[in-house]
């Protein structure tokens, strides 16, 4: 009878539990969400901004303007003292500069007011959409932060921990700001020709090697545009000819580049290698297929399976640049010493095309003016000339130009090998050619006058936002918890989840949120890779879930370790359990949790109402919000009557690790006996046992019911004084 019993009610549990069963209910949830998923703002955003503000970030204008141009800017002006008025600078936002920055959890808009000489005057965060602002705090203005990028020239680099003061445990969102504030500065420069200086025409042959990103988008080398999905948000791509090996090796890096070149040889090889590279909200926009070249009336069809996806950069000038990176394979029938043309076809969005000249295409250009200015300063003072050795000719000799013009640097040139600063170890000096472009009479390029700092790579600008002090705290964390979860050890686990609580909760805050799954989804895994205490946690977690289950739930979440102080030393006589058929229902509250935050993040929305249920953003950084406080109190004070009321029923976090553990290897053993004692069901802080049956994606790993075996392997570890009582108890009730 009682083995009867058991039996139909594991056997319902497990049919419960089933994984098709998580999967249906999943998927209806969906199906009912993609409805609910809300659609994002479009226009010109400016025209919402205050005057004060306005005024803020253009302290001495006197007199602005409505929003006019593409991009949209408010021009600023000062009153002279003889009434008329000088143009002193403009003022916009950044969200009219797309792509938007984004940072730890969504994009920050900020307002910059800027000189003509491309000096900063002010910047303001104005929204930092579906951040932790309620229950973190309003760390971007925190007083000096935003001052300190006034004066700053949109040339500097804007490298936190550098020329940029950071903000502990925000790092990953100022830099975001940072490099907003710096590129959508430096749009508005040019797009105004705030910055004067020499001119680069389609002849101009220069050096790629030891200029900036932004410098090489300035000359053309690299081409970029943008695709804007209406309200949606857009991407921007950018495309380079990768002219040799050197050049190849600057964009992307030793490593990166030659695991680019065994793709390409996988595929047949190439004579044309295109580098690809993305950035913006919406990374999708970019598509293998529809990619061609027109050349002189010809198409050339990239082929799909030519277009090859390098994911994250990890070296290079392009690191820091983009969030995607790739090459195209194009064949022989390119002649890359004549101007093409890139077309990219996305059909309902309309066909996008970009002109581009390649470095030997500048050089015929070039060699073609120069060519023909000679024959015409030829024909106007005709001369005798006398033949020079043909070994020693210049390029005076042979044009009739003057000798101190510059020469024409030709491929090989081009192709010398990289010194350790970048440039070339030949001519680092070197110096572009300036001719006009008689033939292909190309418009000019404005260049900055200004040189711009080389940023740093993947690597260095990773350890540079390091914070020391903060990676020692969280490897104390994790090899605490290590040891107390492997050794079984009560006495080391409680000294564990105080270690957790301190730590990670008040001192750091550097705990898990089922936002850093809503930012991996809208920014990429590059913001874990960029903070690498962040890194060290998720990885910890991903291969813990992976081999053991829930082992963060157990000893590294914060908010669990509070609820678990609350159990052990909260008043027992409050303690109460929940009835099986409400238990079975309410875990399923959390999954549901996680889909309305997960699904429309899948879907492209960047609305979350995450901080509504994760109340540990609220206790461990002390929310000035009322309602969050309310929340977080209403689920302490369920904890006091159900230990871990949070971990069975509301954590969206711990609903993902569970749906994780189902592929866990290392399970909780369990004996013959279990199925007569229920000991270890009675003292499991999160209900997940039922006899000798483990719910493995609600069980957190705690050691409670682990330890009981650690003495006596393949016996129960209990006393029989223990168990009798339950065993009699339960002949009583079955008539024996």
């Amino acid at each position: 009878m009682r083995g009867g019993f058991a039996d139909r009610e594991a056997c319902a549990y497990a049919r419960a539990m089933h994984p098709f069963a998580i999967v249906r209910k999943t998927s209806a949830l969906i199906l009912v969400l993609v409805f609910l998923v809300p659609q994002g703002a479009q226009g010109q955003r400016i025209q919402r901004i205050p005057a004060s503000l306005i005024q803020e970030v253009m302290p001495r204008a006197d007199r602005f303007t409505d929003p006019q141009g593409d991009p949209p800017v408010i021009s600023a002006f000062e009153v002279l003292p003889d009434g008329s008025e000088d143009l002193i600078g403009y003022v916009f936002l950044t969200s009219d500069l797309p792509p938007e920055q984004y940072g730890y959890s969504g994009p920050i808009e900020a307002l910059i007011g800027m000189r003509t000489d491309g000096t900063l005057t002010g910047v303001r965060v104005t929204d930092y959409f579906e951040s932790y602002m309620q229950s973190m705090g309003d760390f971007l203005r925190t007083p000096g932060f935003q001052e300190q990028f006034s004066e700053k020239h949109i040339g500097d680099p804007f490298q936190l921990w550098n020329d940029i003061d950071g903000i502990s445990r925000v790092s990953i969102s100022v830099r975001a700001l940072s490099r907003g504030v710096r590129d959508a500065a430096r749009r508005v420069a040019n797009a105004h020709a705030l910055i004067d200086g020499p001119s680069a025409t389609a002849t101009e042959v220069v050096d790629p090697v030891g200029m900036s990103w932004f410098d090489l988008r300035q000359s053309g080398i690299v081409q970029r545009f943008e695709v804007t999905e209406p309200g949606e948000g857009s991407a921007g791509i950018g495309l380079a000819f990768v002219e040799n090996d050197r050049l190849g090796n600057y964009f992307l890096g030793e490593q990166l580049y030659a695991r680019a070149q065994r793709s390409a040889e996988r595929r047949g090889g190439a004579d044309n290698l295109m580098l690809y590279a993305i950035d913006g909200s919406r990374l999708r926009l970019f598509r293998q297929q529809g990619w061609s070249i027109e050349q002189d009336g010809d198409t050339i069809q990239i082929d799909s399976r030519n277009v090859i996806s390098m994911g994250l950069p990890s070296g290079g000038i392009v690191s820091g640049e983009a969030t995607l990176i790739g090459i195209m394979l194009v064949d022989s029938l390119l002649d890359t010493a004549r101007p093409f043309r890139f077309v990219y076809d996305l059909d309902d969005l309309g066909i996008h095309s970009v002109e581009y000249r390649s470095l030997e295409a500048r050089r015929s250009a070039a060699e073609a003016a120069a060519a023909a200015e000679a024959e015409a300063l030829a024909l106007a003072e005709p001369q005798e000339l006398v033949e020079p050795d043909v070994e020693s000719k210049t390029l005076a000799d042979r044009t009739g130009l003057s000798e101190d013009r510059p020469k024409i640097p030709s491929k090989e040139e081009l192709e010398v090998p990289l010194t350790e600063e970048g440039a070339s170890a030949t001519d680092q000096g070197f110096d572009s050619v300036d001719v006009a472009d008689a033939e292909l009479g190309a418009e000019a390029i404005a260049v900055p006058e200004f040189v711009l700092t080389e940023d740093e790579s993947l690597l260095q600008r990773t350890l540079a936002g390091v914070s020391w002090r903060r990676l020692a705290m969280m490897a104390l964390v994790l090899v605490l918890g290590s040891a107390a979860f492997f050794t079984k050890w009560t006495s080391l686990r409680w000294a564990s989840v105080f270690v957790t609580l301190v730590v990670l909760g008040w001192l750091d805050g550097g705990f898990l949120s089922v936002s850093h799954i809503t930012s991996g989804i809208w920014a990429g895994v590059g913001v874990y890779v960029r903070d690498i205490p962040l890194l060290l946690i998720v990885t910890f977690t991903l291969v813990t879930t992976l081999v053991w289950g829930r082992v963060f739930c157990g000893f590294l979440c914060p908010f669990g370790a509070l609820q678990d102080v609350i159990a052990r030393w909260g008043p027992k006589s409050w303690q109460r359990s929940v009835p099986e058929h409400l238990h079975q229902r309410g875990i399923w509250i959390k999954y549901v949790i996680l889909a309305v935050i997960v699904v429309p993040a899948l879907l492209g929305s960047q609305v979350s109402l995450y901080q509504y249920f994760e109340p540990f953003g609220t206790v461990f950084f002390l929310s000035p919000s009322p309602l969050l406080w309310l929340i977080a109190g209403g689920i302490l004070a369920a904890s006091v009557v159900v230990p871990r009321f949070y971990c069975r029923y509301a954590c969206p976090l711990g609903a993902a690790l569970g749906v994780l553990a189902l592929l866990s290897v290392q399970r909780i053993p369990r004996v013959e006996h279990c199925s007569l004692c229920s000991v270890c069901e009675q003292k499991c802080p999160t209900g997940a046992i039922r006899k000798e049956i483990v719910d493995f994606p609600e069980c957190v790993r705690c050691n409670v019911c682990e330890v009981q075996l650690i003495d006596r392997r393949g016996v129960c570890g209990h006393d029989l004084e223990e168990i009798q009582p339950r065993l009699i108890q339960l002949g009583v009730e079955s008539g024996v």
